[in-house]
């Protein structure tokens, strides 16, 4: 019987003689009731180890394909034709496929946004944590937990919101979820269904539109200004469901919104029915003063309060939380438990030891100075470069702003940034996003002469 294998690929032999016995098999080609050759003759044969062919034997009798008869062999089982079947060499990796996603060129400079500091991440204090968790946490922690989140952390989230953001909310009327978008999604679902309609600011996140749209509903834009959404424009004579909100520091532009229209906002939404959903996912950092209030605050039966341990500690950790009407909460609850049953036990843990203990407001503190000052490079180089020619929107709070230009940009404008070896997202009309949190000042520098080069093109 003629197999082949290739001891200068990645694919194990063994998988290479089971595949190739399995696809004659399967294709007809060696029929049932062909004795296939005994382990040590084929072993021989492929000068491989007998073992090899002890468990690529092993698997097709596991699968069915082959019998054994005690004292005479292995055979071709019957029934294990597949007309049509056509072979296949087994797959090997690429090597870009088996590059892992840290591996992109450090030569690239990305103003894309979302991404904090991650190299500033205070890892030794984290990892003691969770080393301690896992050695005390009791055997229950690593079973089944609440599908709302672990009860002490949505204590420690509770004190901490209304210390640092002035949310009104009790410990049980915070759900834990598997990240901002995640709380998102489900309260989408369990607030709008098809023919309803929802409001969202324009410009805003791209992804969140199509999260709002999947439900069915019919999206209506809210227009923003350097302030945020411009409530004289909300639209008086319809009754939407739900209206998506960044209050305090609107993405993309970055304005921070201020009383007068947040109690417009309310005064609209008690008028119309409207729940509103706040998304609350960087403004910890303000640079002119303390984070402001949330929203929430002014009507916790109204607004519905979304956050994030992203862009404060690390995208990885995957937690985010709801802060609901007590209405709500259990039909959330519902929604969770389908999705993902809960988000991981452990961590949570840690993360409601690392606040109790004023570990992250140690960290928050320390950020807002790194990001102040990154914020400034980025402002001082834009003026080195581009004097008199831009204003920049949003520089007072978050990890991004917008650099809007006095002249056009061109439609070619990112294969140009491209061939400088740097990336700014483009808004509509003659504005760049840029995204600064994650750059070292170095690499702001750099990044803001490389986008002079390709603008001069």
């Amino acid at each position: 019987m003629w197999v082949s294998i290739d001891k200068n690929v990645t694919v194990p032999m063994l998988r290479q003689v089971y595949q190739a016995i399995r696809d004659r098999i399967l294709a007809g080609e060696l029929q049932a009731g062909y004795k296939l050759p005994s382990t040590r003759v084929l072993a021989l044969q492929l000068n491989v180890s007998r073992n090899v062919i002890l468990e690529a034997y092993e698997m097709l009798l596991a699968e069915g394909l082959a019998i054994a008869r005690p004292g005479s062999g292995t055979y071709v089982a019957e029934g294990a034709v597949l007309p049509g079947y056509v072979s296949a060499p087994p797959i090997e990796a690429s090597a870009s496929a088996m590059n892992t996603p840290y591996s992109n060129e450090v030569s690239v400079i990305s103003f894309r946004t979302g991404l904090p500091a991650l190299e500033l991440f205070p890892r030794k204090s984290w990892a003691d944590l969770l080393q301690s968790v896992c050695k005390e946490a009791p055997d229950l922690a690593l079973g089944y937990g609440d599908p709302a989140g672990e009860p002490e952390l949505r204590r420690e989230l509770a004190d901490y919101l209304v210390h640092t953001r002035g949310v009104k909310a009790r410990p049980e009327h915070i759900v834990i979820t598997s990240g901002a978008v995640q709380a998102i999604q489900l309260v989408t679902r369990l607030l709008l269904s098809a023919g309803d309609e929802a409001l969202v600011e324009e410009p805003t996140n791209e992804d969140l539109k199509s999260i709002l749209s999947a439900t069915g509903a019919t999206l209506r834009s809210m227009p923003v200004d350097d302030s945020g959404v411009i409530t004289a424009d909300l639209p008086q004579k319809r009754h939407p469901k739900l209206a998506y909100l960044t209050p305090s520091h609107q993405f993309p532009l970055g304005g921070i919104l201020p009383i007068q229209r947040r109690i417009e906002l309310i005064q609209y939404a008690a008028r119309t029915g409207c729940l509103l959903l706040e998304d609350d996912y960087d403004s910890e950092f303000r640079y002119d003063g303390a984070p402001v209030h949330s929203l929430q605050s002014l009507d916790p039966e109204r607004v519905l309060y979304v956050g994030t341990f992203s862009k404060i500690l690390f995208p990885a950790l995957r937690i985010g939380y709801i802060v609901l009407p007590p209405s709500r909460v259990a039909d959330f609850i519902r929604l969770k438990q389908l999705a993902d049953y809960q988000t991981a036990s452990l961590e949570q843990i840690v993360l409601s030891r690392y606040i109790r203990k004023r570990l992250l407001h140690k960290h928050v503190h320390k950020m807002k100075k790194v990001y102040a000052k990154r914020c400034q490079v980025l402002l001082d180089s834009l003026e080195q470069h581009f004097t008199g020619q831009y204003r920049v929107c949003g520089r007072s709070a978050g990890l991004h702003l917008v650099a809007e230009f006095q002249f056009p940009l061109r439609e070619n404008l990112l294969e140009c940034l491209r061939s400088e070896n740097v990336f700014a997202a483009q808004l509509e009309g003659n504005r760049l996003l840029m995204g600064y949190g994650h750059l070292k000042e170095n690499e702001i520098r750099e990044g803001i002469s490389r986008i002079r080069n390709a603008l001069q093109r």
